[in-house]
């Protein structure tokens, strides 16, 4: 089967990774085995001594990554293109070759994530992404302004100008100060197990990921939170609606073959034997 994508220059962004066809929703765009990788928590020494460890051919694909500082050299340069091009991989902190060359927005196309049954990290369509069109991942979190986003994203050597970081970002401000707040009302609510209110914040929450278009995992938490909330009120019918639209967001983000789709599949199990059983006279 052909590439799904092809990796060359953008005008401002360095490399970038742009679809060969269109690409559905849920689409394996990636998988992909570590090249290397450190435990947590790290120093210099253990990155510049795992590159040690790899062929010459290795090392060389590893030095044509991009580091911030153009002009380091020696073990500067191998932690620089380390700290600039990582991804968290469970406990460890690894080094992906090709995963690295997609590019950050903070309204991502595609998501990625580190399957520990496979050992590998997968890179999902999580929007149709056209042909033609660039690749984005993101590399942070979602409850944050942008300003706060800016700042982390500066430690890469860039600044996003993704439509949510843009000159007019107001909006997504506004939408994304109120997820933090609801994100914390959640947390607790989490803790409150006596707690059968309806799930208000963690409804919100969905409509102000979906209108900010972040259709990703924590998309799928959120519709976990509502199914949780919802089956605690009783109203089960409504809770498997939402915990059945946690696993299809889910097995879009993860892939069939993950904890996340396992851990999903059982909760719409359990709801739908609920569901089935004689109500209580």
């Amino acid at each position: 089967m052909a590439a799904m994508y092809t990796v060359h220059p953008t005008q401002s962004e360095g490399l970038g990774c742009f679809a060969n066809i269109d690409i559905s929703p849920g689409t394996l765009i990636l998988s992909e085995v570590p090249l290397f990788s450190v435990r947590e928590p790290r120093d210099d020494f253990a990155v510049v001594e795992a590159f040690s460890e790899l062929s010459k051919p290795q090392q060389d694909d590893y030095l044509t990554l991009y580091a911030v500082d153009a002009e380091s050299q020696g073990s500067d340069r191998v932690n620089d293109i380390f700290n600039s091009n990582a991804w968290q991989t469970g406990s460890r902190t690894s080094i992906l070759l090709n995963a690295a060359r997609f590019n950050h927005s903070c309204i991502p196309n595609a998501t990625l994530a580190w399957n520990s049954r496979l050992s590998c990290v997968t890179v999902y369509a999580i929007t149709t992404i056209s042909a033609g069109a660039q690749i984005y991942l993101c590399y942070v979190r979602p409850y944050q302004l942008s300003a706060t986003r800016q700042l982390k994203l500066s430690s890469y050597g860039f600044v996003c100008a993704c439509s949510a970081c843009g000159s007019d970002c107001t909006v997504s401000d506004n939408r994304r100060a109120r997820m933090i707040v609801l994100d914390a009302k959640i947390r607790i609510a989490r803790r409150q197990k006596w707690r059968k209110d309806p799930p208000r914040e963690a409804l919100e929450l969905v409509t102000l990921l979906k209108d900010e278009g972040i259709i990703s995992e924590a998309l799928g938490l959120a519709y976990h939170d509502a199914s949780v909330g919802w089956r605690k009120m009783g109203n089960i019918e409504n809770a498997l609606d939402y915990a059945l639209k946690e696993l299809e967001i889910c097995t879009m983000c993860f892939g069939d073959n993950s904890s996340a789709v396992d851990s999903s599949s059982a909760l719409v199990a359990e709801l739908k034997l609920e569901l089935s059983l004689p109500t209580k006279a």
